[in-house]
């Protein structure tokens, strides 16, 4: 790697629901070098990806873009998580805001790959 190829820059995505099956098919098909990490999280137990992206800190703003595209959050009402016996009819409904992805960046020093 020379030049603009040179990684410079970590960004570690956490993604969350299930939008990163197909950034992460977006960004193999552009040819960034990530891992992923897959759990799960919170009260609605949300999937919660966390994607480990390499690149110059010239991509930054592709990547920027593509995240803004491929995952937006949205608001969405689930059941809230109460007691059967609590419940006398409709369930609880909560205003929950889902999806979206928060992104930090470093700046790297050396990038080794064994």
């Amino acid at each position: 790697m020379t030049g603009s190829d040179e990684i410079n820059t970590l960004v570690v995505a956490t993604i969350l629901g299930g939008q990163a099956g197909l950034l992460a098919q977006i960004l193999r098909e552009k040819s960034y070098r990530f891992t992923e990490v897959d759990s799960r999280m919170g009260f609605i137990q949300e999937p919660v990806t966390s994607l480990f992206i390499g690149l110059n800190n010239s991509q930054l703003n592709d990547l920027l873009a593509l995240v803004r595209q491929y995952c937006p959050s949205r608001l969405q009402y689930i059941p809230a998580r109460l007691d059967a016996s609590a419940l006398q009819g409709q369930p609880l409904m909560i205003e929950a805001l889902l999806g979206g992805a928060t992104l930090f960046a470093f700046d790297v020093e050396q990038f080794i790959q064994l």
